[in-house]
């Protein structure tokens, strides 16, 4: 967890100096229960907030309370000059917004020009071809060079595969992975399910069920066995890169141990990137025919989600079963992830695949 996000007397990304009480009051309630906001959001609101603060430093403006939505344009903009993109300047004004409501606060005139500025900043964008960059697809092609590659007697191997096995059999997000607890499983039947809760969509206890594949269910016992006298609460244990020994936990009285840490985002991240580099690495040394189909660009935390939505599109399953399947609350990201694979895009095509049937009969 971040330092405490608002200390009033402290080096703090809020000043007092330009505060009513009532406006101090209000800042110092929601420091006092900041865990409202997940992990990320207050990391998030801490940058965003303190990058916009130093260019109001070095223009002698104060920041809080604004007093006109003009500085914040001109920062956006300048921002957008040194090459950040439309959606990160949504960022940068939700942050600035949000700590001003925080406060009790108001930017004056903040919708008519800073939603008309980035508006103005995104035709831009679209005009020079600029798109927003999407996690590319981890597959089941790619998920079974893994599977193959398993080295049972690698414990970071076999953390490694069965990381990249849930993600893709749950359509985790990278942030769900981290944070599953051990007390989430449950076997039915021969076969482990995971209990995912408090997600991003679904702040209830009650979460939401993953069924995990038979290679999982298998893959599972086998990690548990290898870190049981870890005695942590998290699934996925932090282990050292090169020895693949579990990391030591500081000693407690309490089962699970109360000091034990998810592993991080990034974690995830290099697990999946390094996945790509190794079947790069693969391809170079076998011939054409062996390759495995690889995307441009390394995977991502979130490639596991987009691969297995395409995967299940690709072979009949319907849109709405898919949003189910990955927790989402419209059809509108699995219409973004399976834009290349859905069939339903090519309506008009085969429309007029029937119409040159008819005609060749």
């Amino acid at each position: 967890m971040p330092k405490a996000l608002i200390n009033i007397s402290n080096n703090s990304i809020v000043s007092s100096k330009h505060l009513t009480e009532e406006h101090i009051e209000n800042l110092i309630r929601f420091s006092d229960r900041k865990e409202q906001l997940e992990e990320n959001t207050l990391k998030s609101l801490h940058y965003h907030v303190s990058k916009f603060n130093d260019y109001c430093l070095t223009h002698n403006v104060i920041p809080l309370p604004l007093q006109d939505a003009t500085i914040l344009e001109a920062f956006l903009i300048q921002e957008n000059e040194r090459g950040c993109k439309a959606q990160t300047l949504r960022i940068y004004a939700w942050a600035v917004s949000k700590i001003h409501s925080l406060a009790g606060l108001e930017i004056p005139y903040f919708k008519t020009i800073i939603t008309a500025r980035l508006k103005i900043i995104s035709k831009q964008e679209v005009k020079r071809g600029i798109k927003r960059k999407q996690a590319v697809a981890f597959s089941y092609d790619h998920l079974k060079f893994v599977n193959e590659q398993l080295d049972i007697n690698s414990l970071l191997s076999i953390r490694n595969a069965l990381l990249l096995n849930i993600c893709y059999d749950g359509l985790l997000r990278e942030s769900e992975a981290c944070n599953l607890f051990v007390d989430q499983i449950q076997k039915v039947n021969g076969l482990y399910n995971i209990n995912i809760t408090n997600s991003k969509t679904d702040k209830s206890l009650d979460g939401s069920i993953v069924h995990l594949s038979k290679f999982t269910s298998k893959l599972l016992p086998l990690y548990l066995q290898k870190v049981s006298a870890h005695h942590g609460q998290f699934l996925f244990k932090r282990i050292t890169p090169r020895g693949g020994k579990l990391e030591k936990l500081k000693p407690s009285d309490h089962s699970p141990n109360p000091h034990d840490k998810p592993i991080s985002t990034k974690t995830v991240e290099l697990v999946f990137a390094n996945t790509w580099h190794s079947i790069t690495d693969y391809n170079q040394s076998v011939s054409f025919d062996l390759h495995v189909d690889l995307p441009e660009r390394p995977f991502s935390g979130h490639s596991a989600r987009v691969g297995a939505s395409c995967d299940l599109v690709s072979a009949g399953y319907d849109d709405s079963l898919v949003m189910r399947a990955g927790r989402w609350k419209t059809l509108r990201m699995v219409e973004l992830y399976t834009r290349g694979v859905n069939n339903k895009f090519a309506t008009v095509r085969e429309f007029r695949e029937r119409l040159d049937t008819m005609t060749d009969i």
